[in-house]
């Protein structure tokens, strides 16, 4: 029997290690429960009514959590034009995540109207779907946006007011989404957020390039 307990726990502990090293989420928590599993029942073997009653429970909310993640990956047919958004854009996040996220969003229309007045404070977060807008700093176009490309993803990020006008160029499709709204995502699903913000991040930089590309001709 001593054998048997050595075996469980030393084997419990590796497996908590290496679900910590893991960078998979799923993995992360399917190491973690296997590890949990195995620590209970050593407890349960000496004893230890404690131990075994937390390592049950992580094991059970580890388990919940599985099961979440994997119905997450399981692929759904998306529209096609989110399919086509999901890898352009989208393409960290799972298909369940994206529909998730779009489904915060509302969409709109409007017609040569300026959208942003450089220096207020915005609480929406855009996505342009079709048409173009101009980027106009002290009278100056700095740049033309297009579909696929972000509003306010600098204000959403540092909650800083506008940094220029944005002015649509004829009739525009966008989706808008509420910036409070989506910050809240950090307590309710924090990995969401993340890939939210790497996205914007990503898109931040590649104007940035793209701003810099065009003063230096």
């Amino acid at each position: 029997m001593l054998i048997i307990e050595r075996i469980l726990v030393n084997l419990g502990y590796f497996l908590m290690l290496l679900g910590l090293i893991v960078r998979d989420i799923l993995w992360l928590r399917s190491i973690l429960m296997s590890g949990q599993l195995l620590l209970a029942c050593y407890a349960i073997m000496i004893n230890n009514h404690a131990t075994a009653f937390w390592n049950t429970l992580f094991f059970l909310i580890n388990t919940f959590q599985v099961i979440r993640l994997i119905r997450e990956r399981k692929p759904i047919k998306l529209p096609t034009y989110l399919e086509e958004l999901h890898k352009e854009i989208f393409s960290v996040m799972t298909q369940h995540e994206l529909l998730y996220f779009w489904n915060l969003g509302s969409k709109k229309k409007t017609n040569n109207n300026l959208l942003i007045q450089e220096g207020e404070h915005l609480d929406e977060l855009l996505l342009i779907l079709t048409g173009n807008v101009d980027v106009i700093k002290n009278g100056n176009n700095i740049t033309t946006l297009s579909s696929g490309d972000f509003i306010a993803e600098m204000s959403f990020l540092t909650e800083e007011p506008a940094t220029a006008d944005i002015v649509a160029k004829g009739e525009i499709e966008y989706i808008t989404w509420n910036q409070e709204k989506l910050r809240s995502l950090g307590q309710l699903n924090p990995e969401l957020l993340i890939k939210i913000q790497n996205i914007l991040g990503k898109d931040l930089v590649n104007k940035i390039k793209d701003v810099s590309s065009k003063s230096s001709h």
